[in-house]
C-alpha cells in the first residue's frame, strides 16, 4: 500500500483497512485443535489492539487540522503559556483581541471608567469628605465654646439659688408671707440670669443649625459619590473581562481548563495558536483537552518557567518527561520556550536575559528533550513574557495591579526596548518567519507523522507483549518442558535400572537360599543320586518363593516410578500455572485492555489419565513368573560323574564335589534367570517408552501454543512496521 493522498478520509481509511488486512492474514486456520485455539487467542488479543488503534485513528481524524498550521503552547501549570499567547495576540492584532479592545474602549467611555473619570470621582469624594470633616470640627468647636458659657451661667444661678435658700431659713413667718408677692433682689437676679442662659441657648442653636445643615448636605453628597463609586467598581469588574490579559491565570492551579484557539494572518501566512491546559495540575480534568490539542497541532512549544530538564517519573507515576514524550512525539517541530520570571524591572538592565548557569541548565534540557523526541525536537528559545505583555497592554483596568506594573515599567523603559530585552522581538520573528514557512508541507508531514506515531505506539505495545510476555513465556515454558522431559527420562531409565537390579538381587537371594538349603543336605553325607534329587527339590522350592516375591518387588518399583512421574507432571503444571499468572499480572499492569495469557496447560483429566495408563499398561506386561521357567534350567543341570569313584572312597571329597556342582548349577540357573528378567523388562519397555513420549507431547502443548502466539505477534509487528515505513515515506512526498 502506498498512501498518495493527503486528504484526511483517505489517510485514515487506508490505515484502518491495512490493519484489518494484517489481521485477516494472521487469522489462518490449522488442523491442530490446540494450535487453532492458540491462533484464536492471539487474534483475539490482536483484535483488541486493532480496536484501540482504530479508536486512536478516529480521534486523530476528528481532531487533525489539514488547512491551518497550528501551534500549541504546552507545558506545566502556571508556566506562562497564556501570557505568551496574550502578548502575541496584541502584537499580531489578532481579530478577537482587536474586537475585545474596541469593546473595552466603548464600555470604558460609556460608563466613564477612564483614569480621569475615576480620579475626578475620587477627588470629589475626598473633597466632600474633607468639607464634612471641617464642618464636624466647627460644630464641635461651637459646642465646646458654648459649654463654657453655659456652665458660667449655671454656676451663677446655682450660687443665687443657694443664697435664696439660706435667706429663707432666716426669714420670719411674716416676712416669708410678704415675699410671696414681693421678690427679693436675689430672686430678681436669678430670673435675670435664667433669661440670659436661655438667650445663650437660642444663640447656640442658631449657630449650630447652619453648620449642621451644611454637614447633612455633605454627608448626603458623600453617600451619592460612594454609590457612584460602587457602581463604578462593578463596571470596572465588567471592564476587566474585556481588558488585555483576561486569559492570563491568577496563579491559581488549573486556571486554563479548556483549549483556546486563536487564528492569525501575517502577510500571506495563516496559522493558529492553541492555549493548552497545564499538564501538572488536576490533569484528569483536562486530559482529553490536552490530547485533542496535541492531535490538532503541527508544532508545539513546550513552555516552562524553569531552566532545568523536566522531571522523570517512576513505574507507577509518569513524570513530566514521560508525559512530554507521550504527547509530543508526533509533531513536526517541538521547541522549548523558557519563560523567565521577572518581577523587578531592574532585572531588564542586565546584559543578557539568561544567566550563564541558566544556559548550562538549558543545554541539559535540550539533551534530554532530544533523547525523548528525537529529530522532531529543535531547540530552546528564551523570553520573559510578563514584562513583554505589560509593555504592549494598553487596555488595562485603571488602578489594577497590571496597570500599576505597566506604569512602573514604562517609567524606566520604552515599549520597544522591553520587547527587545525580553526576547519577544526574536521570538516573534521565529514564529512568523521561520516556523510558519512552508506550512502546507509541514501540515502534511505532521499529520502523517501523527498517524505513523499512532501505529508505532501499537507496535511498541505489541512488541512489549511479544518480547516481555509471550516470547519469554514460550522460552521459559520450553526450558521447563525440557527439564520435565529430562526428569521423565531419568525416571524411566532409573526404573529400568532398579528393576534389573531388584531382579538380580532377588535371583541372588534365590541362589543363596537354595545353596544354604542344599549345603545342609550335603553336610549330612548324602549320595550323589540323593544329592541330585535334593538339589532339584531345593531349586524348585526357592523358585516358588522367587515367583511369589518378585512381582511385589517390581510392583513397588513401579509405584515409585508412578509417584516420580506424577510429581514431575504436577510440578510442571504448578510451574506453568505460576508462570502464566506472573505474565498475566504483567499484562494487566502494562495494558489498559483486559488481555489475558490464554494457554491451555492442563488437558485436565487427560494428563492424569495418561499418567495412570503409563503404569497400568506396563503392569499388564509384568509377569516375572513367565520369565522364570525352571524346566529348561533343570534339564540343563550338569554333574561331574567322572570323579564318582574317588568320591566313593573319600567322603570329604564327595561333599566338596557336590557343593561345587551345586554352585555351578545354581550360578548357571541364576545367570539364566537374570538374563530372562532383563529380556522381559526390555520386552515391555518400548510400550512404556511410547506412553512416556505421549506424556512428553502433552507437556509440550503449552510451549507449542505460546510459540504459536509469539510467532503470530512477530508477524503482526513486522507487517505493522511495514505500514509505518510507508506512512513515513508518504509524509515526505
Amino acid at each position: 500500500m502506498v498512501i498518495k493522498t493527503v486528504t484526511p478520509s483517505d489517510v485514515y481509511q487506508n490505515i484502518s483497512l491495512e490493519v484489518d488486512h494484517i489481521l485477516q492474514n494472521l487469522a489462518q486456520t490449522t488442523s491442530d485443535p490446540s494450535l487453532q485455539q492458540a491462533n484464536d487467542n492471539a487474534c483475539q488479543q490482536l483484535d483488541g489492539f486493532r480496536q484501540k488503534l482504530n479508536k486512536n485513528i478516529e480521534s486523530l481524524q476528528k481532531n487533525a487540522e489539514w488547512d491551518t498550521f497550528t501551534i500549541a503552547f504546552y507545558g506545566e501549570t502556571n508556566a506562562g503559556k497564556s501570557t505568551v499567547i496574550e502578548t502575541l495576540r496584541i502584537l499580531l492584532n489578532e481579530k478577537s483581541k482587536l474586537s475585545r479592545q474596541q469593546a473595552f474602549r466603548a464600555f470604558q467611555q460609556t460608563h466613564k471608567l477612564t483614569d480621569s473619570d475615576i480620579e475626578i470621582l475620587q477627588r470629589n469624594l475626598l473633597e466632600n469628605e474633607k468639607r464634612a470633616s471641617e464642618l464636624e470640627k466647627a460644630i464641635e468647636a461651637i459646642n465646646l465654646e458654648y459649654i463654657d458659657r453655659e456652665q458660667a451661667f449655671q454656676n451663677k444661678i446655682d450660687a443665687i439659688t443657694a443664697l435664696i435658700a439660706a435667706q429663707r431659713k432666716q426669714f420670719s413667718l411674716w416676712r416669708k408671707f410678704i415675699h410671696l408677692w414681693v421678690k427679693t433682689n436675689e430672686q430678681k437676679e436669678k430670673e435675670a440670669q435664667l433669661a440670659l442662659k436661655q438667650s445663650l441657648e437660642h444663640e447656640k442653636s442658631e449657630a449650630l443649625e447652619f453648620l449642621q445643615a451644611k454637614k447633612r448636605e455633605c454627608d448626603s453628597h458623600s453617600a451619592s459619590l460612594r454609590q457612584l463609586q460602587s457602581v463604578q467598581k462593578s463596571k470596572l469588574e465588567e471592564l476587566s473581562r474585556l481588558a488585555d490579559g483576561e486569559i492570563i491565570g491568577t496563579g491559581v492551579s488549573d486556571f486554563t481548563m479548556d483549549t483556546a484557539l486563536y487564528p492569525f494572518e501575517v502577510g500571506t501566512q495563516r496559522f493558529a495558536l492553541l492555549d493548552v491546559p497545564g499538564i501538572e495540575g488536576k490533569e484528569s480534568k483536562v486530559l482529553a483537552q490536552v490530547q485533542q490539542a496535541v492531535e490538532k497541532a503541527h508544532a508545539v512549544f513546550y513552555v516552562t518557567s524553569k531552566p532545568t530538564a523536566p522531571q522523570k517519573g517512576d513505574e507507577n507515576t509518569p513524570g513530566t518527561l514521560e508525559k512530554i514524550k507521550d504527547h509530543l512525539n508526533a509533531q513536526t517541530e517541538v521547541w522549548t520556550l523558557f519563560n523567565k520570571r521577572i518581577t523587578n524591572v531592574v532585572q531588564l538592565n542586565r546584559p543578557s536575559l539568561v544567566s550563564d548557569d541558566e544556559h548550562l541548565s538549558l543545554d541539559d534540557l535540550n539533551k534530554k528533550m532530544s533523547q525523548q523526541l528525537g529529530e522532531n525536537y529543535r531547540n530552546t528559545f528564551s523570553v520573559s513574557a510578563l514584562p513583554a505583555f505589560l509593555s504592549v497592554a494598553e487596555h488595562l483596568v485603571p488602578s489594577s495591579d497590571n496597570a500599576k506594573r505597566r506604569s512602573k515599567l514604562l517609567e524606566k523603559f520604552d515599549p520597544e526596548d522591553v520587547l527587545e530585552k525580553t526576547g519577544f522581538k526574536g521570538f516573534l520573528a521565529l514564529l512568523t518567519e521561520q516556523l510558519v514557512s512552508d506550512s502546507k508541507a509541514k501540515i502534511t508531514r505532521s499529520n502523517f507523522n501523527k498517524a505513523r506515531t499512532t501505529v508505532e505506539n501499537i507496535i511498541s505495545e505489541l512488541s512489549y507483549l511479544q518480547k516481555e510476555s509471550y516470547g519469554r513465556l514460550a522460552k521459559q515454558l520450553q526450558n521447563d518442558t525440557a527439564n520435565a522431559h529430562h526428569l521423565l527420562d531419568i525416571a524411566l531409565e532409573s526404573l529400568r535400572n532398579r528393576l534389573i537390579s531388584q531382579g538380580e538381587n532377588a535371583v541372588d537371594e534365590f541362589r543363596s537360599r537354595a545353596r544354604k538349603q542344599i549345603y545342609s543336605e550335603i553336610d549330612d553325607d548324602i549320595s550323589n543320586d540323593r544329592f541330585k534329587d535334593r538339589l532339584e527339590t531345593s531349586i524348585k522350592q526357592q523358585h516358588e518363593v522367587l515367583e511369589r516375591t518378585l512381582p511385589d518387588i517390581f510392583k513397588n518399583e513401579l509405584d515409585t516410578f508412578k509417584d516420580e512421574i506424577e510429581y514431575t507432571v504436577q510440578r510442571f503444571q504448578k510451574y506453568a500455572q505460576d508462570i502464566l499468572a506472573t505474565y498475566a499480572k504483567i499484562q494487566k499492569q502494562k495494558f489498559d485492555n483486559d488481555f489475558e495469557v490464554k494457554i491451555d496447560i492442563d488437558n485436565g483429566l487427560k494428563l492424569t489419565s495418561l499418567v495412570a495408563t503409563v503404569v497400568g499398561s506396563a503392569l499388564m506386561f509384568w509377569n516375572p513368573a513367565g520369565w522364570l521357567i525352571l524346566a529348561p534350567a533343570l534339564a540343563g543341570m550338569v554333574f561331574a560323574a567322572y570323579k564318582a569313584v574317588r568320591s566313593f572312597f573319600s567322603s570329604s571329597y564327595k561333599i566338596a564335589q557336590q557343593k561345587q556342582s551345586a554352585d555351578d548349577n545354581l550360578n548357571k540357573i541364576a545367570r539364566n534367570m537374570k538374563s530372562r528378567i532383563e529380556e522381559g523388562i526390555d520386552s515391555v519397555f518400548p510400550e512404556l517408552e511410547e506412553k512416556i513420549e505421549q506424556l512428553k507431547l502433552m507437556l509440550e502443548e503449552p510451549t507449542r501454543q505460546a510459540s504459536q502466539i509469539n510467532k503470530i505477534l512477530i508477524n503482526a509487528i513486522t507487517n505493522l512496521r511495514s505500514l509505518s515505513h510507508r506512512l513515513a515515506f508518504s509524509g515526505e512526498q
